[in-house]
Formats: C-alpha cells, structure tokens, sequence
C-alpha cells in the first residue's frame, strides 16, 4: 500500500520518544536509589557538606566490605575495612553520612548515594535533578525527595505527592505502584501493535470475529479501546481473568509488602525471575536491574499513552502510522 508522510505534528514526539528510549538502555550511572528500610526519620547530614571519603568508594569495593554477602554492610564490616584501610578516624562521619534510614546498615542503595555524594556535594545527597529541580522551584525544600536513596529518583514530583508529610514508607508505596504500571505498560507496548499485526489473521484462521476496529483497510484497524472503542465486542471472559489475575498479584504483594518495616522488602520484588537474572547476582548488578526496569517501565507507559492518542487523532494503526507491515 501507499506510504504516507508521518504527519508533523508527530515527529518532535518521535524524536522525543527515541531520546528517552536512548536513556532507558543507557548503563546505569550512579543515582540514587531505592532502600530496604524505610525508617521514618530525615537525614543529619547537611553539616557534612563535602567530606569525602578518605578511599576509593567503587562498586566492587562493597563487595569486598559486605563479607557475610547480605546485601547490605554493617557497622562492624565497615569499620573494620575502614581501619585496614587507614579511615578509622572518619568511620562514624561517613556511616552517618550513608546510613539514610538509621537501621546501622549500608545498603547497596545508600553505598551509590555516598558515591554521589563524593562526587557532586552531599546536598540533596549528591543527586543533581533534584538539585535543579529545586533550584528552579519544581520542588519544595522538605520533599523527601531531597535526601532519599531511592533508585531513579530524577526529582520529578509535580504534584507535590513527596512533600510535607511523606516519608520514605510513602515513596516506597508509590514506587511498588510505578513499577506495576510500568510493568503492565511494558507488556501492552509490544502487545498493541502485535495484537493489530496478527489478530486478523489469527481470526481468519480460527474462523472467529475480526475484534479489530476501523473497517476492512488494515491501515484503519485499530485495537478496541476507550478512545477507539470496541470495548464492548470483548468477552466478559477476558476482563474476569484479568481481575483475578491482578488481585492474586495484589495478595501476593501484600503478604510481602508486610515486610517493608523490617527491610526485608524492595518495592516491586515479587520472587519473579525465572531466567535467574537477578538472584544471586552482585549487588551492583541488581541495581542497574531495577534502574533498568524503571527506565523501561517509565518509558512504556509515555509509549502506551501516546499510541491511544495517536490512533485517536490519525484514526491509523500505530504500525500504520510508523510505515510498518501495513
């Protein structure tokens, strides 16, 4: 069929779209990011503005410091280290300065927080979106987002939901809520527009409907959806399976979400890793893992967003409006 010129008024969105994609696939750089306690206390820090540490703060440097493999350093293991090392002097400051929640441990979370904090100034806990959010008046002074080592954190908050009031129990709860919807989003990405590519084809196979909306071009079938419509063709079946579904998951979640007090629980982490990815590797891995998946999640719920709006204003197909397999 006839290619058409992508329209416009689309391409800065392409554009911005592959910039983010670009940034999700990059390699994690230190950030800050999300703890295993959840302490409700703010940070005494800001007395310690740039006082490095007297070594090398690395990330293969914390797998030698966490010598039992937890996960986590103690107090012991650091000051330890820090005395064969020649920085026992400055143990308590730098386990103050790291330890964020005060549980007397240093997670792999706080560890990329200090090695921040080295690099760009213990204001804000060395991240510099927040930094610059707060410096143009995105962010208010006491959001929680200032002094967290919660990963990903890119100071965006323009509801103001990490201000007075919120802790890091809060954040941890609209992080477990994220990554979910960033999950679901990741899975509708790709499954829009394979559902536009085969779906036809798998129903003429089958001898059943064609659920597709938009007539017989294929350039004009589009998935049903609120703004496309359709919803009504599905059967009952679907939505009943996928209720389910999400209030095993939900179950599942706070049985474990019990744990967060305790530190034993990291947002999202559901036990799911069938290919073994993620378990048992070091802690320097899991963390690019979870900033990884929070880029991507991030990502596909901008990319799900704009494939209803898309299809609604052009009334084409994603793969249609893409130039792809129509």
């Amino acid at each position: 069929r006839e290619q058409r010129e992508m329209p416009a008024m689309f391409k800065p969105v392409v554009l911005l779209g592959a910039f983010a994609a670009a940034e999700a696939f990059m390699p994690a750089a230190p950030l800050l990011s999300a703890n295993r306690g959840v302490a409700r206390r703010s940070p005494a820090i800001s007395a310690l503005r740039m006082q490095e540490t007297p070594i090398k703060l690395t990330p293969q440097l914390f797998t030698e410091l966490d010598k039992d493999a937890s996960g986590t350093i103690d107090a012991n293991e650091f000051k330890d280290a820090l005395s064969k090392m020649g920085g026992a002097r400055e143990v308590d400051k730098i386990f103050a300065r790291a330890d964020v929640n005060g549980d007397g441990e240093i997670s792999y979370d706080e560890y990329v927080r200090l090695m921040n904090m080295d690099k760009f100034g213990d204001e804000e806990g060395g991240n510099t979106f927040v930094r610059s959010a707060k410096n143009i008046g995105l962010l208010k002074s006491d959001t929680v987002l200032g002094y967290t080592a919660m990963v990903g954190n890119k100071g965006f908050d323009p509801l103001g939901l990490a201000g007075e009031g919120a802790d890091e129990t809060t954040l941890n709860n609209y992080r477990e809520a994220e990554i979910k919807h960033g999950r679901l989003a990741m899975l509708a990405a790709v499954g829009w527009p394979v559902a536009e590519e085969l779906q036809p084809k798998i129903a003429a196979l089958v001898g059943k409907q064609d659920l597709l909306v938009g007539g017989q071009d294929a350039a004009y079938e589009r998935v049903p959806s609120v703004l496309n419509g359709g919803l009504e063709n599905i059967s009952p079946a679907f939505f009943a399976i996928g209720i389910i579904f999400s209030a095993a998951v939900e179950f599942l979640a706070l049985q474990w979400g019990g744990k967060v007090e305790e530190g034993e629980y990291q947002p999202g982490d559901l036990g799911f890793d069938p290919l073994g990815l993620y378990r048992g590797k070091e802690e320097s891995v899991r963390y690019d893992y979870r900033l990884k998946e929070l880029n991507n999640g991030r990502l596909a719920m901008l990319a799900i967003t704009w494939y209803a709006f898309e299809e609604f204003v052009t009334q084409r197909s994603v793969l249609a409006n893409a130039g792809i397999g129509q």
